[in-house]
């Protein structure tokens, strides 16, 4: 879904609120980006997905309780279509087109799910995803990922707006993107490939300007 239009902001304002790619979320806790672009908060670490990731990633990815919720993630989970995604990802990174990230617990090395953002084609804006594994659910680590990636994204990115959407069925999803900054926009029917159908969606979203209030 192309991201909506909007006039641009004025870098000077932003370049005397920005704090060298590190901000402070909500709860106050510093995110680090380092180089290569790996993303720190407090107990996560948000990794440039890679191939490597690829096995972790179908341990949760093939499980109907997490494609449900998406529109793009097949099931059946075919095989193969892990190792296509991180491929696709690193190709996208690359092209500046946007960045998915593996995230992962700073104590332990298991993949608890990606987030991601994917530009516009004028790299203003972007939308903002996640997908989780069940065993990461109620634990605030999507919240936390998504506040670090909105925080990446007006930041290291310098976006205008970020947008995002979650079924209206999926009530969870929503909380999320309320906690991680992004305020309720209304309602949008969108196409969900992977599920073969039109969907109702929250719509939400955040300006530059309105993270800095």
């Amino acid at each position: 879904m192309p991201a909506t239009s909007f006039p641009s902001q004025v870098d000077s304002n932003r370049a005397a609120c920005e704090l060298a790619c590190a901000r402070a979320d909500d709860t106050g806790a510093r995110v680090q980006v380092d180089e290569p672009q790996t993303i720190r908060t407090e107990r996560l670490l948000l990794e440039p997905l890679v191939p490597a990731h690829a096995l972790a990633l179908t341990r949760f990815a093939r499980l109907w309780e997490v494609a449900r919720y998406t529109a793009n993630i097949p099931h059946p989970y075919p095989a193969g279509c892990a190792e296509a995604f991180t491929k696709q990802s690193v190709d996208q990174r690359r092209d500046g087109g946007g960045w998915v990230f593996a995230v992962v617990p700073q104590d332990d090395p298991g993949v608890l799910g990606v987030v991601d953002i994917t530009l516009s084609d004028d790299r203003r804006s972007g939308e903002l995803g996640y997908a989780f594994a069940p065993w990461a659910w109620g634990q605030g680590y999507a919240t936390e990922a998504a506040r670090a990636l909105v925080n990446f994204g007006f930041s290291y990115l310098r976006l205008d707006l970020i947008e995002a959407f979650a079924m209206v069925e999926n009530p969870a999803s929503c909380r999320v993107l309320s906690k991680a900054g992004l305020r309720r926009v209304g309602e949008q029917i969108l196409p969900a490939p992977a599920r073969g159908r039109h969907i109702l969606c929250e719509a939400y979203r955040v300006f530059w300007t309105e993270s800095l209030q």
